[in-house]
């Protein structure tokens, strides 16, 4: 009998021990599969990000090369419109010239000619307004570029180049102004009678073309700091 109840104890013992080697073992199975799944979810977090950053990168580097395409596309045009103007600008410049720079024997030619030169002079103000306002956008263009669009064309003008620019379009202002007052004093001349329009001429319309000399002058100074010619006139 005693040794019955030893053999019973010892199967009981056995039992519990078996069952605790089954339940620690349980705990380990599951400690080791919460490690492995943990370890799956930072793997995957991990390529997940880095598909965001791709993405991310990838999306800014279209971005910018899109932006890039669509500044250098508008100064393209912008320099082709500056281009246009300019050469009309020139064209009725010559035009001008042509007229006033013939040597004039008569105070009659003196007349014939401003006759000529006055409406061109309104179409040339007009064209000198028209390339004014396509450098001032030039600039304005300019000083807006942002960090993205910091890379410039070769038709973008520097800082230097606009101040050229801007001092050429005043000087060619003046000059403009000055042939308006030439055209005035002539007309006011064809209606003195003949014996006065010499003198007349020598005291109003002389002084007046040195003053055209000397701004023209500056205007070939301010030219030559320009890489192109942009004298107009």
């Amino acid at each position: 009998m005693p040794l019955d109840l030893f053999s019973g104890y010892s199967v009981a013992t056995s039992a519990r021990e078996a069952t605790g080697y089954h339940v620690r073992g349980w705990h380990a199975l599951q400690k080791y599969r919460r490690r492995s799944f943990d370890a799956k979810n930072h793997g995957m977090e991990f390529r997940l990000w880095i598909i965001i950053i791709s993405l991310f990168v990838a999306g800014t580097v279209v971005a910018v090369v899109i932006a890039i395409g669509i500044q250098r596309h508008n100064d393209q045009q912008l320099g082709a419109q500056m281009i246009r103007s300019e050469l009309e600008l020139r064209t009725t410049g010559a035009e001008i010239s042509g007229i006033k720079d013939h040597e004039f024997k008569t105070m009659a030619e003196y007349v014939n000619a401003y006759v000529q030169v006055a409406p061109l002079l309104d179409d040339y103000d007009h064209k000198l307004e028209a390339y004014a306002d396509l450098c001032k956008r030039a600039q304005r263009r300019d000083q807006r570029r942002s960090l993205i669009n910091i890379l410039r064309n070769q038709n973008s003008y520097s800082s230097d180049v606009r101040r050229n620019t801007s001092e050429i379009i005043e000087l060619v202002r003046a000059i403009s102004a000055v042939m308006r007052k030439e055209a005035s004093v002539i007309r006011d001349m064809s209606s003195l009678p003949h014996e006065e329009q010499v003198q007349f001429w020598h005291e109003e319309f002389v002084p007046l073309l040195a003053q055209e000399h000397a701004l023209r002058e500056r205007l070939a100074l301010a030219g030559q700091k320009m890489p192109s010619e942009s004298t107009s006139q």
